[in-house]
Parts: structure tokens; C-alpha cells; sequence
């Protein structure tokens, strides 16, 4: 019973190794994510197939002062920040089906201030590995900080 107990044991120990080795890779990768969402200097976001916020950039925080905790997991139109969604909803579902795989669009919000800004907005298919089309990543730049 006591050697059945102990290999039981070692197991549990290489198993809760794997997992903290898993742990600290997955906590790099996400670093390295921020890290560069951060460098581009735009607002990136990416939308699952339902327009659920998966990833909320540091950018859009800085845009919206909308924390991530606070948008990942809700539909983007019911945010509260001064992107009209409603304008772009069309441009972002036309990309989730392809038509096209790519769209660029323009529009008038408001930042976290209350200021106007002109947005430039680019969206593109999330890909997965297999090529199915999982989301849509919207990336919005301030068309009057670029000119």
C-alpha cells in the first residue's frame, strides 16, 4: 500500500512539474503578446466570431480607459466608449466571412476624454493554424495623431 502511495506520488510531482513549466511558458507567451500589442501604439482588438472581445490592447485602454477585465468576454457594440460600433458593424462581419479578408474604413469617435478623434480602422481575419477563420482583429489609429 505504502509503495502504491509513493509511485502514486512521484506521478502527482512529474505531473504538478509539467504543469508549472506549462504555467510559466504560457505566462511568457502572454508577456510577450502585451508587450508587443504595446509597441504597435494602436488600439488592437480582437473579436471572436460573435464580436466578443477576446483581447483588449493596451492601446485601447489608453483610448477608452476601458480596463481588459472589463471588455474581454462582452460584445463590443455593448461597451460604453465613444467608438460607434453600429457605424462599423457591417465592415466587421463582411471580414468574419471573408468579403473581404481585409477592410479599412474611417470613422468620427470619442476618446476617454470626451475629445473627437478620427479613427482609421483596419480589420482582418484571425486565422487559426488549420486556416478557419476564428475572429476578426480591428486595429484603430488616430487619423489626426498620424498627419
Amino acid at each position: 500500500m505504502n509503495e502504491e502511495l509513493q509511485s502514486t506520488n512521484e506521478e502527482l510531482q512529474v505531473i504538478n512539474d509539467v504543469l508549472r513549466l506549462r504555467s510559466e511558458e504560457l505566462d511568457a507567451t502572454k508577456s510577450f503578446l502585451a508587450s508587443a500589442l504595446r509597441s504597435l501604439g494602436s488600439a488592437v482588438v480582437v473579436l471572436d466570431g460573435d464580436l466578443r472581445v477576446k483581447v483588449w490592447g493596451p492601446g485601447s485602454e489608453d483610448l477608452w480607459g476601458l480596463h481588459p477585465d472589463e471588455a474581454v468576454g462582452r460584445p463590443l457594440n455593448d461597451l460604453d466608449i465613444g467608438l460607434p460600433v453600429r457605424d462599423i458593424e457591417a465592415t466587421l462581419r463582411r471580414t468574419l466571412a471573408g468579403r473581404p479578408a481585409k477592410a479599412e474604413t474611417s470613422i468620427e469617435g470619442m476618446n476617454r476624454r470626451g475629445r473627437p478623434v478620427s479613427m482609421l480602422v483596419q480589420c482582418g481575419q484571425l486565422r487559426g493554424e488549420d486556416g478557419a477563420t476564428q475572429g476578426v482583429i480591428v486595429v484603430l489609429n488616430d487619423s489626426d495623431a498620424q498627419s
